[in-house]
């Protein structure tokens, strides 16, 4: 229990909280609630990351990282050579961003 004349620290407001440093607060993450797959080579800020980096980063960027194209795909990020996933995605009507599209999505997080 707080004292009567005690004053709250600088920056708090009751009924609110501060997220630590370097959390993003709920809601913020670019791919929140989105399934994400990754197909082909990867080119620019991407490129030197390898398959398990990319889905850490989805995961971080707060989506899930998929191996296989479906229905309740939310994204394909197609580089080089995508092949099959990228024409499945056409025919189910996922969105399919560029390496350079999805670097730009998740630029605050590479």
């Amino acid at each position: 229990m707080a004292e009567p004349d005690a004053a709250a620290p600088a920056g708090d407001q009751v009924g609110t909280t501060t997220p630590a440093s370097g959390e993003d607060e709920p809601g913020a993450l670019p791919l929140t609630g989105m399934t994400v797959v990754v197909t082909g080579a990867m080119s620019g800020q991407l490129a030197a990351l390898s398959r398990n980096q990319m889905n850490e980063l989805i995961e971080r960027a707060g989506g899930r990282a998929s191996s296989s194209v479906s229905a309740k795909t939310s994204l394909v990020v197609a580089g080089d050579n995508a092949g099959s996933k990228r024409a499945k995605a056409e025919s189910l009507g996922v969105r399919i961003a560029s390496p350079e599209e999805f670097a730009e999505m998740v630029a605050h997080l590479l």
